[in-house]
């Protein structure tokens, strides 16, 4: 689980928003089923030092506080979303979801990757389709990723949705048919055994005439 510190925002509004991203501030708004919207600040430079460690799917200690440094409220929270500057890139808001012991919920879990496929080693590619999976769960059980080991795939092999291994009470979202990942066959290759099939394919047309002509 990560720590995270944020103050309270007492004054809402675009206007004080660019005032916090100017001071090195990002604004943000705590939700949840049974929470009412609680806007607080977040100091950017805190942010920065575990944000890359954050994936939808990570629990986050919020600690809340006043500005004068008294913690007003302590709330395990997800990650929901992240809004960027079109331009820059940089982080202008976050979204975080408190959910409820008892209640559902969807989230996005990161996909990981284990192994080579026997289909690369051939000239094939690996192609990752989701590189996170929705899935519905528990608060207290959200998976910090869904492993998926690829070692076995040849080429033109693919893995469905209905192919991972979840938690027990985890649910995939996506459709069963829904490719996920697939060891793609170059064109190259495709070529090749097309013009062989060609070449094996016209001595038998030759001999059947001949055959006929007898």
């Amino acid at each position: 689980m990560v720590s995270l510190e944020a103050r309270v925002r007492e004054v809402k509004g675009k206007r004080e928003a660019r005032r916090l991203r100017r001071s090195g501030e990002v604004p943000a708004v705590v939700y949840g089923p049974a929470t009412e919207p609680i806007p607080v600040k977040i100091k950017r430079s805190v942010l920065e030092k575990v944000f890359h460690t954050i994936s939808e799917a990570t629990p986050i200690q919020l600690i809340i506080k006043d500005d004068q440094g008294n913690t007003v409220a302590e709330k395990t929270v997800f990650l929901k979303m992240v809004q960027r500057d079109k331009v820059s890139e940089t982080v202008v808001h976050l979204d975080f979801y408190e959910p409820t012991k008892g209640h559902r919920m969807r989230i996005n879990v990161p996909l990981k990757v284990v192994g080579k496929p026997v289909g690369v080693e051939k000239g094939g590619f690996l192609e990752v389709f989701h590189e996170e999976i929705p899935v519905e769960t528990d608060p207290d059980n959200v998976p910090q990723e869904i492993e998926v080991d690829v070692s076995s795939l040849d080429l033109g092999d693919v893995i469905y949705a209905r192919d991972l291994k979840l938690p027990e009470g985890v649910k995939c979202l996506l459709g069963d048919e829904e490719v996920v990942v697939s060891v793609l066959v170059p064109k190259e290759v495709v070529i090749e055994e097309t013009t062989e099939a060609e070449e094996t394919a016209e001595p038998e047309v030759i001999k059947r005439k001949e055959e006929e002509e007898e």
